[in-house]
């Protein structure tokens, strides 16, 4: 009897990366750059090693996260080596190896890529400054500019993110604003946030995506997360394993079904409760 195709889905920041912790330095851990919006990550090589412990075991690993393409590129020397590696909440996909001997070989997956053209514009704007670009993502984009709000662009590509209490905006007001999102486009709170990327793209959608590329079930698959945009995919997959609860949200949706998650008894302490979901995911896939 086969073994059924199984992926360890999983987010970056507060979850497998996690802003410094003086506890966090006293391991062996790698600590990454700043990212675009300044953010530095550390990870432990404990994490490396047991993400390939799991692959090795059978498991497919793919990195799914919120963070812009130039925040995933610049810390891919630092993330554990994986099958798939997906950022802008789901808008771009990429996967190990390529045609050329580059220092770090990517190769997207052009064809999931092109599902966005009608919303977020081809890639060949990558490099057209965000207020210039083309597609009804940026249109929107356009629009807020002009009503005042504070929005972050830079770096990303298909996705952008807008900012509350900044500029006299308040937070209803952003819900409100998430609300009426218009036709084609989706929204998911991160980190505070609101990210606004097209209605083909979103965590769930890139998942559903790659669960159909690697012949994998979802019941037979998990999901490392912490926050308020892992939800939606949190409830699609078997088993959802939480090394910290960042919103009310979340914690919410933990107590309403308790069967569903896994919290790290080590919850909020940073790579120690990182290391322990993923032996937690062992032992769910009974592979100690």
């Amino acid at each position: 009897m086969s073994v059924p195709r199984r992926i360890v889905f999983s987010d970056i920041d507060g979850t497998i990366m996690h802003e410094p912790k003086p506890t966090d330095l006293d391991a062996p851990v790698l600590l990454t750059p700043p990212s675009t919006s300044g953010r530095q990550g550390v990870i432990s090589t404990a994490t490396l090693h047991l993400v390939a412990q799991l692959r090795s075991r059978g498991l497919l690993f793919v990195v799914i996260s919120g963070a812009r393409l130039s925040t995933l590129l610049m810390r891919l020397p630092y993330l554990p080596a994986a099958d798939a590696y997906v950022c802008e909440n789901g808008g771009r996909i990429f996967y190990p190896g390529g045609e050329l001997p580059t220092a770090c070989p990517l190769t997207e997956d052009e064809e999931w890529r092109r599902c966005h053209d009608g919303v977020a514009g081809t890639v060949r704007q990558d490099g057209v400054a965000a207020r210039d670009r083309e597609g009804p993502l940026w249109d929107f984009y356009r629009r807020l500019l002009g009503e005042g709000w504070h929005l972050d662009a830079n770096g990303y590509t298909t996705s952008f993110r807008v900012h509350a209490n900044r500029g006299g905006k308040t937070l209803p007001q952003l819900q409100a604003l998430t609300a009426a999102k218009p036709p084609g486009l989706s929204c998911s709170f991160n980190l505070g946030a609101a990210d606004f990327y097209p209605a083909t793209s979103g965590k769930v959608m890139a998942a559903r995506h790659l669960m159909r590329r690697f012949s994998a079930a979802a019941p037979d698959c998990c999901f490392l997360c912490d926050d308020d945009n892992d939800l939606e995919l949190a409830a699609e997959v078997g088993r959802a394993l939480l090394p910290s609860i960042t919103s009310d949200t979340v914690r919410q949706a933990v107590e309403a079904a308790p069967d569903r998650f896994h919290v790290a008894q080590a919850a909020g302490q940073g790579v120690a409760a990182t290391e322990e979901v993923l032996r937690a995911v062992m032992a769910h896939y009974e592979l100690q």
